[in-house]
């Protein structure tokens, strides 16, 4: 599969580079000076994340979010992705780094999907831009939405919610 990603992502960038080179190469310049910049914190999470993952005694992660923790598992991973904040190319590693302790896949999605979607920490800053009432509508769309997407996930791979 990675492959087929890859073919295609070369693909892609040919086609571009022969319908416009100077700004292909212009576009790939500001890509390698983003992905410079966000090498520093993504290191620093991933380091942090493997510190974390070293100090809890090995089986708690399984125990507490695995397959057997159920719907108490999926709401603990829920509440986890609403009350953090992290950007999505570090989400997504750490969810791998999860995997790996024996994390359920519905209690990962639960995770990312409220991470990504919920903003307890942004709270705030969101209210002040677009008022307390559409804060919580959007808010709570994204609730129903990962709770949506945990339960297909959980159906797919087999895993129980209760």
């Amino acid at each position: 599969m990675a492959f087929i990603l890859w073919g295609a992502m070369g693909a892609a960038l040919i086609a571009s580079l022969a319908a416009d080179k100077p700004k292909t190469l212009k576009a790939l310049k500001m890509a390698g000076k983003r992905l410079w910049k966000i090498t520093p914190l993504f290191f620093y999470v991933i380091g942090l994340t493997a510190i974390v993952l070293a100090l809890i005694p090995p089986g708690w992660v399984e125990r507490v979010l695995g397959r057997k923790s159920g719907f108490s598992g999926i709401l603990l991973a829920m509440g986890l992705g609403s009350a953090t904040m992290m950007p999505g190319f570090v989400a997504f590693p750490l969810a791998a780094a999860l995997k790996t302790q024996g994390v359920s896949y519905a209690a990962l999605a639960a995770f990312t999907m409220t991470l990504m979607n919920v903003g307890v920490v942004t709270f705030p800053l969101e209210k002040s831009y677009l008022g307390v009432r559409v804060t919580l509508i959007r808010n709570g769309i994204g609730l129903i939405l990962a709770a949506a997407v945990t339960a297909v996930i959980a159906l797919v791979f087999g895993e129980a919610l209760l």
